[in-house]
Formats: C-alpha cells, structure tokens, sequence
C-alpha cells in the first residue's frame, strides 16, 4: 500500500511538473558560419530578418521586444526572425538559454560558434565592423538586400521590413 502512495505522489509531482514547464521551450543549436552562410544563399521568396545579438548587449536587449513584435505580426507571412547570438558557445546552455526562457522569446535562436570573427564577418558583410547589435535583411529571391549596424528603433526595424516585404 505504502509502495502504490508513494508511486502515486511521484506521478502527480511529475504531472505537475511537466504543467510548470514552459510549452514551447525552443531548442536552441550552436552553428558554424557554414551554417548561417547557408541561410544566405537559400533562394527561397521569404524576407529573412537577422538580428546579431548577445546576451551582454544592452542595446541589444532593448531591441528584442522589436523583433519578437516582428514574430508575431508576421508568423503566418513569408517573412522570419533569426536572432543570432554571439555568446561565447560555452554560454549556451547556461546563460543564452536561460536568457531565452526566461523572456520567453519566439523567435528562432541560434548561437554563432565561432571565435575568429576576422574570419567570417567579411564574407558575410564587408562594411560590417563586427559590433552588435547588427541586423540583415534579406530575400534572395527578390535580390535585395540591406545590412544596418546600429540599434534599431521599432519605427526603423517596421519600415525595414516593409520596404522589402514580399
């Protein structure tokens, strides 16, 4: 009898459990910029809108709400958020997923695991000095193409998007 209340009580605290945890926790992978160079070259008609970012980054931070805002108004249009952090790789399970959860984000996260940016930010962005926030624009499809390295307002980040919006 002890044994079946004891198996009954470890049920419920694991129900309960799963119900306290967050639905739509996201996974969150570490890339190469092989990886994020293949997303460039995809010829799809989608406008993709990737943001550099890091966890450290306040104007960083201050400019999440505009992306996820992003998200949301655009879930069901050819248009998607990747938000590439720039957390060191050995930060991704503690910092950068915590970071994710805890302001419960939407959009797709992936971490950029490469510690020599001298040898990619060229061939991803010429003009592009390496600070963050940074954020590109993209529909290959459509050849167009715009790079800001600044914070974005969300007045700036909207017409952004509308300017090259399939």
């Amino acid at each position: 009898m002890m044994k079946l209340l004891v198996k009954s009580m470890l049920g419920a605290a694991m129900l309960l459990a799963s119900m306290a945890a967050p639905a739509s926790a996201q996974s969150i992978k570490a890339i190469k910029f092989d990886g994020l160079q293949q997303l460039r070259n995809q010829p799809h008609d989608t406008l993709y809108v990737v943001n550099f970012w890091a966890t450290w980054c306040k104007p960083c931070i201050k400019e999440l709400p505009y992306f996820e805002a992003v998200t949301e108004k655009y879930k069901n249009q050819p248009v998607k958020v990747i938000l590439v952090s720039m957390d060191a790789v050995e930060d991704l399970d503690t910092r950068v997923k915590n970071f994710v959860q805890k302001r419960n984000l939407k959009s797709k996260v992936v971490l950029l695991d490469e510690v020599d940016a001298n040898a990619w930010i060229d061939k991803l962005e010429p003009k592009w000095s390496g600070a963050i926030p940074a954020t590109m624009v993209f529909n290959n499809k459509r050849k167009q193409y715009e790079f800001v390295e600044s914070e974005l307002s969300a007045e700036q980040l909207n017409a952004l998007i509308l300017k090259y919006k399939p």
